[in-house]
């Protein structure tokens, strides 16, 4: 978001940014600001800080809470299903724009060895991860205390991830009202 999308508002670099590419940033990077947002939110309470990834690296000591954190955040979560609902349409535009000096020129900037599209994918990867952890946790929590929630907690997550593929799925439908 920093070295690619706000360049795209730098008026030193506005003259690389091909023709194809104006006025699309939305579409080339979803809501990856919302995204984003999400997994820096304060969500805490009494003023503690909440963020998921603290929350998650908090039950290394207490593993039978982890199921909590993506239980909490059930209806967050699913902004990965409107990320990847636009992945499609930034793919286009990325096969289109790619190779632009515009995105070299970023990519140099912040000595990345991978381009652009590959920071793209991580969003789409990350919520595949998600329940991979939890079935790994599952499996090392057989008849312990939090293995129910475990269970729930997993099944939300998979419960996410079909609604995506069905979503991607219709969206793939053409010449249909």
């Amino acid at each position: 978001l920093q070295g690619y999308a706000s360049e795209m508002d730098n008026p030193n670099l506005v003259h690389l940014i091909p023709s194809a590419l104006q006025n699309k940033k939305e579409i080339l990077f979803g809501n990856l600001p919302e995204i984003y947002e999400f997994h820096n939110r304060h969500v805490g309470t009494g003023g503690c800080p909440a963020i998921f990834l603290k929350e998650i690296e908090n039950c290394i000591e207490n593993p039978e809470l982890l199921a909590r954190c993506f239980l909490k955040r059930k209806e967050d979560l699913q902004i990965y299903e409107k990320y990847c609902q636009n992945k499609p349409r930034s793919e286009a535009l990325w096969r289109q724009c790619g190779d632009s000096i515009f995105f070299q020129e970023c990519q140099r900037k912040l000595d990345h060895k991978l381009s652009l599209d590959a920071y793209l994918l991580k969003p789409v990867q990350r919520i595949t991860k998600y329940q991979l952890l939890l079935k790994e946790m599952l499996k090392c929590s057989k008849n312990s205390e939090g293995t129910a929630e475990l269970e729930e907690a997993l099944a939300t997550m998979l419960d996410i991830i079909k609604s995506v593929n069905d979503s991607m799925h219709q969206i793939a439908i053409t010449g249909y009202e």
